[in-house]
């Protein structure tokens, strides 16, 4: 049976810092846009996200404990900090897109992040434990310090990704495209020195 005290927010847009958004927490938000919106440190809880855009957020610290997001995109955001391992599970996963966004320190422990795009982002000292990363696209990104434990990234795309270290020994690497002299990264993970 449908929760119907559940707010629902549908095909809105929200511009600038000052933009009187409701209250996002536990609601269900469809197809809406979020443009130079400032909610660091807002509550998204319990919140269901589904095909909606944010471009230009500052979402530094938000809370997304037992949230929902499917077909999200976010673009030029900061979203420092912010503990998307704590999103809600289910069958779709986490969907969703980050283009040129600011995620460092963010952490995605134990999440299925199969075919989520991470273009061009800040992912400097950001957290991929026990992740699924088939087929995840992290290129262009700076990874300095990102942490990578038990990932399996098979078929990862980090061409044109920078200041990675990734110890094959402990993650799933087969089909994973990278460039030189970027790729040394992975010769790094293992301790490997090189002589030229």
């Amino acid at each position: 049976m449908p929760d119907t005290a559940r707010p629902r927010i549908e095909g809105q847009t929200f511009s600038g810092p000052d933009a009187e958004i409701p209250s996002l927490e536990g609601a269900e938000v469809l197809d809406c846009a979020f443009r130079g919106c400032a909610l660091s440190e807002a509550s998204l809880r319990g919140t269901h996200l589904s095909e909606c855009s944010f471009d230009g957020c500052e979402l530094a610290m938000v809370d997304v404990a037992d949230a929902l997001l499917h077909g999200v995109r976010f673009e030029g955001c900061r979203l420092t900090g912010v503990r998307f391992g704590d999103v809600r599970r289910d069958a779709l996963g986490l969907t969703a897109a980050f283009e040129s966004c600011d995620l460092e320190l963010a952490s995605f422990r134990d999440l299925d992040l199969r075919n989520v795009a991470f273009r061009g982002c800040d992912l400097r000292e950001a957290v991929f434990q026990d992740c699924d990363l088939r087929e995840a696209d992290l290129s262009g990104s700076d990874l300095a310090g990102a942490s990578f434990r038990h990932a399996d990234l098979t078929g990862a795309d980090l061409r044109g990704a920078r200041n990675y270290v990734i110890a094959a020994c402990e993650n799933a690497v087969a089909g994973l495209r990278v460039e030189l002299p970027e790729a040394l990264g992975l010769l790094a993970g293992l301790r490997v020195r090189l002589k030229g």
